[in-house]
């Protein structure tokens, strides 16, 4: 057949379906809806996933990228995860040979005014190769080159991400050359990102592009990063030369590695270094992970959840395909004399079933139609329920872009195959004689209940692994829930502020926090204010190894390893965190000294610390830990300059899921690494009436300080746990969802089964069988595809739900009372469907029956 007869049959095909659905306005209205609920659920979730999971960067040939990690044991500070220090880098960029070109970036939020209005910006350090390994154009302007790399501190340029361009400046085509105030230092823009780049980190989207020559302008404190060696901050990426694999490349960097190291344990830094500690250090190794799409930190916090709930749209999709196929298979038993008659006139089997898979991809066409839009729609409402309000830089479009109709395409298609081709193959082999003798009764009752009763089967298997899914996801959302923090979350604000950002000295700093805090307290309903360096419950960290006067290690690496906090006077008060042993600090609590063997002015350590019971329990046990001493550092010969004048109740530190880890607070007062803090204020109402008499105070004291991030702890909470409860609640609607599906088709089915044998039914009744014998006689295939179905479901969940066991806390994946309770609900809810159908037999007038068609 040529192609243009085969579209002519395709179109008059297409025409007759329509028509065939035009006399069935009902069947096709709940197909059509059927199918949308399943279509629509899938490509929802798609859409999140493959913004979040599988695009890769917008960048020349992505899969070229590798990222650079250090592997092992490190000895200095870390930035962030995936970093290494920027000497090293440097190194690498001079000393290999399978990289084409290589570049680095640190993102670093900043303080930039434009006009007389000051605001807080995601910024991003660059190297001046940056654009050009990457492949990335400009908009308006020049991008960097090398040569912005030479200076340190000798090129204050800046470039604009295109959206920002667009949303801020209103594209001002004028844009390149003027200046604008970055952390209080004039910076000239010299071009505009190309379109649709926003750096190279999920989550973080950049708005200005800085030369990391200009790291001490942005990144606020006394370090010298662009030498240091102990400092890995800088995350490096290389773009392989072609033919080269990453093993090949992380096995050609291994001895360039190894010599760095030995470089760098004979410098003056390791000169207080532990035997072990070298060794270790010695062990590292350079580890090259896959780059094309950028740093991934929130892409693997992600990944399980929202693969999980696309296996569950996927299954409740099934479930709606089976519901539609039992549909079709009634449907077919009417359209048995109509089949059988163009058989005989000699009509081809092959031709009738592409009829018939015209008609079910019509309907899965407007399933996916409709589907489309409650995908925009659903997705719109999934980012306004569970992405805090304040998460701007997660940028996730709602609107279908070509990848996302190519896919609604595909699941519409194979949805249209899946529940059509059983049925229409089973409609198109009847028995032509008794079909057209009228005996089309008997001839349907074997294959199709059979295929019939599989689906159901099908349904209630799917819908139990569905509705156990739920239930250990919600399990785990209460258990988490209910932890709390371990001080009272109401009515407690925070908010964040830099002012060293705009130009504010340590010194000034000093005075400024008390200061802050006096005027914040003279607030009406306003029951006390402190600062902390640190905001918790936000999967922050600052952690630091110490040396515990008296403990004496049983191995090498058993120091302390405390979860840090430089916080200022009234810090638990307004947390509402006992302090169970000695006292608080206070603003005289400000005497500094200078560390033993110090390189630097800087290198200071307050006299005063406070612990937790954690950490008293586990390194002071059996002694008072008041007056003893702590240090930094865990070399050998560590001084221990502090004092630990408190110990405070165990709290959480990072997340409510996280193990309460050790904790040491030093006092802020006169520190030399003072900037930017959380401000926490205890209310004695509603906070949120207070917040903008805070804002307020804040303009008054400096109206060019920006202030961001205000919320309550109860929000903060709610949004730490933004991901579980979207698991819990969309896990718990789709498995109500596949239920009701499941059984709606039980229904059908058992319906079904009850008209074919109204007349054995009506004969039954006739010669005096009882109602009670009658209904069993129904229930017994009713209870017998449950057991079925819950035969195949349960021993699938216990080996599927071993995926999941990273998501949940406070129980187990093969948790029984989750697996019993949602076995009994699933029976109870399908014994239920099943009875009515065997309750309207057990009426039937035998009579009517016996001259029942």
């Amino acid at each position: 057949m040529k192609m243009r007869d085969w579209v002519e049959t395709v179109g008059r095909d297409f025409g007759y379906a329509l028509r065939t659905l035009r006399r069935s306005r009902g069947f096709a209205v709940v197909a059509a809806l059927t199918l949308a609920l399943g279509i629509g659920a899938n490509t929802a979730i798609f859409t999140l996933l493959d913004q979040i999971l599988l695009r890769l960067l917008p960048v020349k040939n992505p899969q070229q990228l590798v990222l650079l990690t250090m592997r092992g044991h490190h000895y200095g500070n870390n930035w962030g995860g995936n970093a290494i220090s920027y000497p090293m880098y440097r190194d690498f960029q001079d000393h290999n040979e399978v990289f084409s070109g290589m570049f680095c970036r640190f993102p670093q939020p900043v303080s930039m005014t434009f006009g007389a209005q000051s605001e807080r910006v995601a910024a991003e350090l660059v190297s001046g190769t940056y654009f050009r390994v990457l492949g990335v154009g400009t908009a308006l302007g020049r991008a960097f080159t090398p040569d912005d790399d030479r200076v340190p501190n000798g090129h204050p340029l800046l470039m604009l991400s295109y959206d920002f361009w667009k949303q801020r400046f209103g594209g001002d085509p004028q844009i390149v050359g003027k200046t604008l105030l970055v952390n209080n230092h004039q910076m000239t823009i010299i071009g505009v990102a190309q379109a649709g780049f926003e750096g190279v980190e999920l989550g973080y989207s950049t708005k200005i592009f800085i030369p990391v020559m200009m790291e001490q302008q942005i990144i606020i404190g006394p370090m010298k990063m662009l030498t240091d060696r102990r400092s890995r901050w800088v995350n490096a990426f290389g773009r392989l030369k072609p033919g080269v694999t990453p093993e090949r490349a992380k096995t050609s960097l291994q001895p360039f590695t190894h010599s760095m190291l030995e470089m760098e344990v004979r410098e003056v830094a390791f000169r207080n270094a532990s035997a072990y500690d070298r060794e270790e250090f010695l062990k590292s190794w350079i580890d090259a992970l896959p780059g094309s799409q950028g740093r991934a930190y929130l892409r693997r916090e992600l990944s399980t959840p929202l693969w999980v709930l696309m296996a569950t749209t996927g299954m409740v999709l099934l479930i709606a395909c089976a519901n539609i196929a039992n549909l079709l298979l009634a449907r077919a038993t009417g359209r048995q004399k109509e089949i059988a008659v163009r058989l005989a006139m000699g009509a081809t089997r092959g031709r009738i079933i592409g009829q018939l898979l015209i008609e079910t991809l019509s309907l899965s066409s407007l399933g996916g139609i409709l589907g489309l839009a409650l995908a925009f729609w659903g997705d719109k409402a999934l980012m306004a329920i569970y992405l805090p309000s304040d998460s701007g830089s997660l940028n996730i479009s709602t609107a279908p872009d070509f990848r996302i109709l190519l896919f609604t395409l595909a699941v519409t298609v194979v949805t249209g195959v899946i529940f059509g081709l059983a049925p229409a193959l089973q409609a198109t082999k009847p028995d032509v004689g008794k079909t057209l003798k009228d005996e089309a009764g008997a001839v349907v009752r074997g294959g199709q209940g059979r295929l019939r009763s599989a689906l159901v089967v099908t349904q209630v298997a799917l819908s139990l692994l569905l509705l156990i899914g739920a239930g250990l996801f919600l399990r785990s959302l209460r258990n988490l829930s209910n932890l709390g923090p371990g001080f009272p979350a109401e009515r407690l604000v925070g908010f964040n502020m830099d002012p060293s950002m705009n130009g504010y000295t340590p010194q000034q700093l000093n005075s400024f926090y008390p200061q802050l805090t006096d005027n914040l307290s003279a607030i009406p309903g306003v029951k006390s204010v402190a600062v902390a360096s640190m905001r918790i419950m936000e999967d922050n960290e600052w952690d630091s190894g110490l040396t515990a006067e008296g403990y004496s290690p049983t191995k090498p690496d058993d120091h302390p390893q405390a979860f840090m906090n430089q916080i200022g006077p009234g810090y638990f008060l307004t947390l509402g965190v006992p302090i169970v042993a000695g006292r608080d600090f206070r603003l005289t609590d400000n005497r500094v000294m200078k560390r033993a063997n110090a390189t630097d002015d800087f290198d200071s350590t307050p006299t005063t610390v406070i612990i937790n019971e954690k950490f008293a329990q586990r390194f002071f046990a059996g002694r008072n830990p008041l007056g003893m001493h702590l240090g930094f550092g865990t070399d050998p010969g560590t001084h221990t300059e502090m004092e630990i004048i408190g110990v405070v109740k165990d709290i959480k530190y990072t997340n409510l899921r996280d193990e309460i880890p050790i904790q040491a607070y030093v006092p802020y007062m006169n520190s030399p690494y003072l900037g930017g803090m959380t401000i926490y204020v205890r209310t004695a109402g509603e906070p949120n009436q207070l917040m903008g008499s805070v804002r307020a105070k804040m303009r008054e004291m400096d109206g060019n300080l920006p202030i961001y991030a205000m919320r309550t702890m109860d929000a903060q909470i709610s949004n730490s746990l933004s991901t579980e409860r979207m698991i819990a609640s969309l896990s718990t609607v789709f498995g109500f969802l596949a239920t009701g599906l499941a059984v709606v088709g039980l229904y059908g089915v058992m319906s079904y089964s009850v008209a074919q044998r109204t007349r054995e039914i009506g004969i039954r009744v006739a010669l005096g069988a009882e109602q009670g014998k009658v209904i069993w006689m129904v229930m017994r295939d009713v209870l017998l595809l449950i057991a079925v179905g819950v035969g195949v479901g349960v021993p699938a969940a216990l080996v599927l739900t071993r995926v999941v066991k990273s998501q949940l806390y406070g129980l187990e994946a093969h948790d029984p009372w989750t697996l019993g309770l949602a076995t009994g609900l699933l029976a109870v809810v399908a014994a239920a469907a099943g009875y009515v159908p065997a309750l309207r037999a057990s009426r039937v007038d035998p009579m009517k029956a016996l001259r029942y068609e």
